[in-house]
Formats: C-alpha cells, structure tokens, sequence
C-alpha cells in the first residue's frame, strides 16, 4: 500500500517569488514529488530577467531534488488562437520567450490553454491554435513538449471536448505535442466524472479519441459549480461538485495514476497544498 501510494507522482502549482529555483524549495517543503511553475508574471506581458545564477540554481536542484518532472505553464494573456494581429504578435513573442526559458531551465513539459477565435470562425481558430504550436515546437527547439490544456468550455474555444483535442493532435501530428488533462475543466465542459459510471465513460471517451498515451499531465482541480456551466472555478479536492466519488475513480484509474499529478486548488482557511496533495494521497486504492 505504501510503495503504491509513493509511486503516484502529486504536487501542485507553486510559487517562483524572489527567485526561480526557490521553486524548488517551496515544492519540497510541502511534500510534492513533481511541481508546475509560471516562468515569469502571469499576469503582465512583461518579463523580468531571469539571472545566470538563478539558472545556475534551478538546474542543480533540478539534478539533485528528487522532484520530477517539472512543468511550467503559459501565463494569462496570451491567445494563441486570437485573430486580432495585435493581440496574437504579443501573444506569439510571450509564448516563444516562455517556452525558451523552459530550454534554458531544462523544463521538459510547457503547458498552453485552449485561446479563443472571439471574431471568426472555429475553423479560422484552429488554423491558427494550430499554426502557434506547431511555431512553439521549434521555439523549444524541440526540447519542451508542449501540453494542449482541454478548456472548460465555450462558444470560443477549441480544446472543450476530446474530439476536438484529437483533431488538433491529428493535424499537428508531432510526438512533441501532448495533452494535459484539467478535472475541473472537463467536468465544466460536461463530462460528469463524479460518479464511477460517469468517469467510466470518461475514460472510454479518451481511449478512443486522444488515447491515454496522449495524457502527460494531469491537473486536479475540484469545480465550485456544476457539471456542463463552463466556467472554471477550481475548488479544493471533495469539496466540489466532482466530489470524493470522481477523485477516488481517476487517481485509481490504472493508466491515469501512472500520470503526474499537479493541483491547483485554492489556499484559504480550509485547506493548504499540504492537505490537498494529502487529500489525494489519501484516496489511492482506497
């Protein structure tokens, strides 16, 4: 039981304050054994340099914790699917700066949000989403693979459901283009995976769109709101809408425990990272 329970990769989103490799830390400290970082301010399209010597951390404690693999995941405001020119160039110069630090830092995994075709065509966006990652391939010169995140939904966005991941994957057709699975994103877009038959289903729906291989990364995130709204409010592990039932199915689902686990769940008076990432633990061939 203890061997099963330490062979699941868990972890969460954490901090790069004051320096990067204090990433690191940060994820040692509360018990993580892979972690996912932003690589700059996510909510700016600025970028603050990034040090030699803080380069020079990151990759030794990269060497030396045993911590892995490590993620990072694109800021906020890039639209990789945008077709307002102004919006996408800036888009397009973030995306390329963020996946060239993965290459610097040695982050083998980059993780990028559906993007929204807001003033065209579906089709038109796809070409676009499309076009941007097979550019971001070559700007991680081949180094980073790049996660295509499914999305909670929405008149606008193109990663909502599988089949539309598949199509993607399909037209890419790139082993260095891979998935990454949000819980709180799919159950918002409409899978019901809080209930055995429902995440039975569920994973019916991957093997036979993406295929599990696809998978890279999972994302565990509980939904503040209820199954099909798609809005994306994550909520800590249980407390949600998905419920304990859904989480205890996926985590041990065969094939998507040999996946990392990352969380991204509130910090509030009720829970820590510390009790989430427990939380999950807990839940392993219970």
């Amino acid at each position: 039981m203890k061997e099963l329970i330490e062979e699941v990769k868990i972890g969460c989103h954490v901090s790069i304050a004051k320096s990067i490799d204090l990433a690191f830390d940060r994820a040692k400290e509360i018990g993580c054994s892979t972690f996912q970082i932003f690589t700059k301010n996510p909510r700016g399209w600025a970028f603050k340099e990034i040090s030699k010597e803080e380069i020079k951390r990151f990759k030794e404690k990269h060497l030396n914790y045993t911590i892995s693999p490590v993620a990072a995941h694109i800021s906020y405001l890039p639209n990789l699917a945008s077709l307002n020119d102004e919006i996408y160039t800036k888009s397009m110069v973030s995306f390329r700066k963020e996946i060239e630090r993965c290459v610097i830092l040695g982050i083998p995994y980059f993780v990028v949000h559906s993007g929204s075709f807001k003033g065209g065509t579906f089709q038109e966006g796809f070409e676009k989403y499309v076009e941007s990652i097979q550019k971001g391939v070559d700007f991680g010169e081949r180094k980073v693979t790049i996660l295509v995140e499914n999305s909670a939904g929405g008149e606008k966005t193109l990663t909502g459901t599988f089949v539309n991941i598949k199509a993607i994957l399909e037209e890419i057709n790139d082993s260095k283009v891979k998935v990454c699975f949000d819980t709180c994103h799919a159950f918002s877009a409409g899978y019901d995976i809080s209930n055995q038959s429902g995440v039975a289903n569920f994973i019916t729906e991957i093997k036979t769109t993406i295929g599990m291989e696809s998978i890279s990364i999972v994302h565990a995130n509980d939904s503040k709101t209820e199954v099909g709204t798609n809005r994306d409010l994550h909520e800590h592990l249980g407390l949600g809408k998905i419920g304990e039932i859904g989480f205890l199915e996926l985590i041990n689902d065969p094939d998507l425990r040999k996946k990392p686990w990352i969380l991204e769940t509130p910090i509030d008076e009720r829970r820590t990272n510390v009790d989430n990432i427990n939380y999950l633990r807990s839940l392993i061939n219970k």
